[in-house]
């Protein structure tokens, strides 16, 4: 292996440790110094670095991403509003509110109790419900740990998600990962309909028996157990901004659940490529307490 490669990989592990480390501590304070520490980077260079890869400043990285978490538990959890702000990290409720507005154009009092949903650009979404696409009766499990080796892209929809597959399938053969069971998992943690989609996060993720090392853009983490609401939807994959939005507009509200604050993540149970797109099978694992 060259010293390039080794470079660009060494790149890569320390932007994921970064990424990792302020979507698990969102609401807590961050310091340019501790972030830098993080990462191994120098202060200096650490800023331009990182607003490289994000193609935004990091700071505007971090107050997005909790203002779009404040909107999902705004619509998901019945948490008191001054509550949420202080769990995304916001010291006071007006500074809050002052900062929601700017994002969605409303308050975050009118954000909860509106049956629709803004998008980032500012466009108004009411949902229209379409039974016939998924079974709004889903199946109760409880779900062990999950040990997964994953690549994170940013933009839905976009040829960078099946290039990250293509990436992370190859590592996964080279280094004789795959298994009996292995499973295919998409992780998303952001809403289309709150963030804009060429800024949603998603990992393409891969179940691993043991414990793999980090390298380069392939990062290991173990995803979180516990129980899920679990729904099955066959159909193509265009469609998932519909099936979760009639999961959480019609089946949520009415299943007396309550939802715990970790992303959904889709299982893909056959493979796209050898299936016309109305027969992909997916199921989605919806986090229940």
């Amino acid at each position: 292996m060259t010293g390039k490669s080794d470079t660009v990989k060494d790149y890569f592990e320390r932007i994921n440790k970064v990424l990792l480390y302020i979507n698990n501590n969102i609401d807590k304070k961050m310091d340019l110094e501790e972030l830098a520490g993080v990462s191994n980077f120098s202060t200096y260079h650490f800023h331009r670095i990182m607003k490289a890869y994000l193609n935004e400043p990091l700071w505007s990285y971090i107050v997005r991403l909790r203002l779009d978490t404040a909107a999902r538990l705004l619509k998901m959890a019945e948490n008191p509003i001054n509550d949420i702000a202080y769990s995304i990290g916001y010291e006071t409720p007006s500074s809050f509110n002052k900062a929601f507005k700017k994002r969605f154009n409303v308050t975050p009092k009118e954000f909860r109790e509106d049956k629709g949903f803004f998008n980032a650009d500012g466009t108004y979404i009411v949902p229209n419900c379409n039974q016939e696409l998924i079974k709004l009766k889903p199946k109760i499990k409880n779900i062990k740990d999950k040990n997964i080796i994953y690549i994170q892209v940013k933009g839905l929809y976009s040829d960078k998600i099946g290039d990250g597959w293509t990436i992370l399938c190859d590592f996964a053969a080279k280094n004789k990962l795959w298994g009996f069971g292995t499973e295919f998992l998409g992780l998303s943690y952001d809403n289309p309909q709150i963030t804009e989609r060429k800024n949603c996060r998603y990992k393409a993720c891969l179940t691993v028996k043991k414990p793999v090392k980090p390298d380069g853009e392939i990062g290991f983490k173990t995803l979180e157990g516990g129980k899920y609401a679990v729904f099955k939807y066959k159909g193509t994959y265009e469609n998932f901004d519909q099936v979760y939005s009639e999961i959480f507009n019609y089946w949520y509200p009415n299943s007396g659940e309550i939802l715990r604050n970790v992303p959904s993540y889709e299982s893909y149970l056959n493979n796209p490529h050898k299936v016309k797109p109305e027969n992909c099978i997916t199921e989605i694992y919806i986090p229940i307490e």
